[in-house]
């Protein structure tokens, strides 16, 4: 059985965990692990958290000023 076999079979075999593996899948081929990629989502995603977090903490106009 080939690693992506194996992948499918486990998303059959725990229900739980498909939708973790599913996020995983495209980051799996025939030839191995593609690290660079991966990392580079992970990047993006926290990129983004980074820019909610400085959104969040503006401050808000005082509108009793306005």
């Amino acid at each position: 059985m080939d690693f992506i076999s194996w992948l499918l079979q486990t998303k059959i075999d725990e229900p739980v965990l498909e939708g973790f593996i599913t996020k995983l899948e495209p980051f799996f081929t025939d030839a191995g692990f593609n690290g660079l990629e991966f990392e580079k989502k992970i990047n993006i995603g926290l990129r983004k958290f980074d820019n909610d977090i400085d959104d969040l903490l503006k401050p808000e106009p005082n509108v009793e000023n306005q």
